[in-house]
C-alpha cells in the first residue's frame, strides 16, 4: 500500500469517527486504531471486519469498518 493510499483512509477515518477529527495523520497509527476500536466500537463490528488483527491489509480493513459505519448511519436516518 502506497503513503498515498493510507493518507486517504487516515483521512476517511478522521472524517468518519469524530475522535479522530483533530487527530495528525502522522499520529494515527494501528496500535491507536485497534486501541480505539477496542473501546468504542460493538465487538461485532470488530469481528466482522478484523480491525483488531494485525497485518500488511490493516488500513483496507480500517478503510472498510468506516465504509460499514458509514453505511449504517445511513439506514439508520431513514428510520
Amino acid at each position: 500500500m502506497t503513503h498515498t493510499e493510507r493518507n486517504r483512509i487516515k483521512q476517511l477515518l478522521k472524517d468518519t469517527f469524530w475522535q479522530f477529527s483533530s487527530e495528525d495523520p502522522k499520529n494515527i497509527t494501528p496500535k491507536l486504531v485497534r486501541h480505539w476500536a477496542s473501546r468504542n466500537l460493538h465487538p461485532d463490528i470488530i469481528e466482522a471486519t478484523a480491525i483488531n488483527l494485525p497485518g500488511r491489509s490493516f488500513w483496507v480493513r480500517v478503510e472498510k469498518t468506516c465504509n460499514l459505519y458509514k453505511h449504517l448511519e445511513y439506514w439508520l436516518t431513514l428510520e
